[in-house]
């Protein structure tokens, strides 16, 4: 069914009151607060007939209405209105999300940001395993442990400590160093664990416990989750939905899986934003949420992706466009430090 002026009207104001107040829409309150030209028994009878479509629900039998899955998809794709971004919004991202530093922490700094201004927990997945080592440097920091440092080709580092039973002197650290560099140099961060024990079975005899130790450390670094999850756990518990106790804790279990999250996420890879609202999501954990998802890219491809986890009552339109504000901020960074790569070259 194509909905007509009137009932696209009519749904926009419940879909509108409902996310600012979470209490079910009458059409009295549509009257006053709209300002539509209907009266409130043709609101009454047009909302009834959303109901019957699919569009609304009514929660209790005396109670006003609220948006269905199918109400809030029809609002986000059809009747939303893109916002401008206020000030406040725009000096906050300013002043917090720095540039300075790797892929990673600029990431994370955006996922942060963006778990702060809308209260709701995000939910970032790091591109790691495309990335290829560009370049490893192992500093002794004292006799018995070491700093490895590992840059990557976009531009990420990382680093991890390792600590020895025996002390090495400097010349053999030096030198495993130039050996790492050498034999690790353009290897595929997900291969670099077949790559690290190729290197211990040649060299072992070599280099001694030393080599493991290093080795021990960047393989752990690595194994590490891909994705965090960042504060706005506290906030949204707070929120009218989780008035229930058992429904709290189940979110918060689900949360620290992010499995569950990361499947979806997945399967809405190809857009650069992705809205999965309610029954839309494949996970039956999810069916009461929305998963809004940011894919950050620069001309090398992905480097990563910040989901907003919410109930389906969210600000869709501030949402999006903070998302959207943000990918702009990043994609700057990113071709600032690819033009400073490159007037690095020509130098």
């Amino acid at each position: 069914m194509e909905l007509d002026e009137r009932k696209k009207k009519i749904l926009y104001s419940v879909v509108e009151d409902y996310i600012l107040s979470a209490e079910p829409v009458g059409s009295k309150t549509i009257v006053d607060k709209h300002n539509l030209e209907y009266s409130s028994a043709t609101i009454r009878n047009e909302m009834k007939i959303l109901e019957n479509e699919g569009y609304l629900e009514q929660p209790h039998v005396s109670a006003g209405r609220i948006p269905s899955t199918k109400g809030y998809r029809y609002y986000v794709d059809n009747l939303m209105k893109e916002n401008q971004l206020s000030m406040v919004d725009m000096n906050y991202i300013d002043n917090n999300i720095s540039g300075y530093g790797d892929t990673e922490k600029l990431l994370q700094e955006a996922a942060s940001v963006i778990s702060k201004l809308l209260l709701r927990p995000t939910v970032l997945s790091l591109e790691k395993n495309k990335d290829v080592l560009e370049h490893i440097k192992v500093l002794k920091i004292s006799d018995k442990l070491l700093l490895v440092v590992i840059l990557s080709k976009n531009g990420t580092v990382k680093d991890c400590f390792a600590k020895l039973t025996d002390e090495v002197p400097e010349e053999i650290i030096n030198e495993l160093t130039n050996h790492l560099d050498q034999n690790l140099r353009g290897t595929p961060f997900e291969k670099l664990q077949v790559a690290l024990n190729e290197v211990i079975s040649k060299e072992l005899k070599r280099f001694g416990s030393v080599l493991t130790e290093i080795c021990d450390s960047i393989k752990y670094e690595f194994s590490k989750e891909n994705k965090k999850l960042n504060s706005g756990v506290e906030s949204i518990l707070e929120l009218p939905e989780f008035s229930d106790v058992d429904r709290a804790k189940n979110f918060v279990n689900m949360l620290s899986t992010k499995d569950i999250i990361q499947n979806v996420v997945e399967k809405i890879d190809d857009e650069k934003l992705g809205i999965v609202i309610g029954s839309e999501n494949s996970e039956v954990l999810l069916k009461d949420y929305s998963i809004i998802s940011l894919n950050i890219e620069d001309d090398n491809g992905k480097k990563g992706s910040i989901s907003v986890i919410s109930p389906k009552r969210i600000d869709y339109s501030r949402t999006v466009s903070i998302l959207k504000y943000i990918n702009e901020k990043c994609k700057g960074f990113f071709e600032k430090k690819s033009k400073e790569e490159e007037d690095g070259k020509k130098r």
